[in-house]
């Protein structure tokens, strides 16, 4: 199972806002100063999609108006990534259209976690963010970050972020986790 988190897109933003948020909420998160300036966005290309790499977006996707109230946005999927922390997470804003079945429609932006601790934190900043420059709450469906549903961004990045800083990233990174649900240390699987 995939992790991951949304929120409902209740307020127009650009997405290179929501991205340099996502950077200062990491460095803030983990008391990493030098987080902020290492966020980059890639393609969600096909191969990438794979598990293989993908270039830089172009300006003009970074500068595209998230806007819940135009008819006409096609959506945007994009990765971020730390390169040198061995971190990404998916990014994906789409508007759900009224059905029976889905009682939740609208615009939404999801995060979805790589399968690396680092890339845990990561993800969790970007639906901060996200929500933050969405107007809307982070939505924990399957209860990773709280006991609550639904979560303000602020208060559960206030809750998450660690007090001081710490010795090394891993450290800090664990400090975060360690009050989630998630695992904070993954069994290494070596290939036969």
């Amino acid at each position: 199972m995939a992790i991951e988190w949304n929120s409902r897109v209740n307020r127009a933003f650009v997405l290179r806002d929501a991205v340099d948020l996502t950077g200062v909420r990491l460095a803030e998160l983990l008391g990493w100063p030098d987080a902020r300036r290492r966020v980059e966005v890639r393609e969600a290309s096909m191969a990438r999609l794979r598990g293989g790499t993908s270039g830089p977006v172009a300006p003009s996707v970074l500068g595209q108006r998230v806007d819940p109230f135009h008819d006409r946005f096609a959506g945007v999927d994009v990765y971020l990534e730390i390169p040198d922390w061995d971190a990404a997470a998916l990014v994906g804003v789409s508007q759900y259209e009224p059905r029976t079945e889905d009682p939740e429609t609208g615009m939404f932006a999801w995060v979805t976690s790589d399968r690396t601790t680092v890339s845990h934190a990561l993800a969790i900043t970007a639906t901060v963010a996200l929500a933050e420059c969405g107007d809307g709450e982070v939505v924990d469906e399957y209860g990773y970050l709280s006991d609550e549903r639904l979560n303000p961004p602020a208060e559960l990045f206030e809750r998450l972020r660690v007090p001081a800083a710490q010795e090394s990233l891993d450290a800090a990174v664990d400090a975060v986790l360690a009050k989630t649900r998630l695992l904070r240390r993954y069994p290494r699987v070596d290939a036969p």
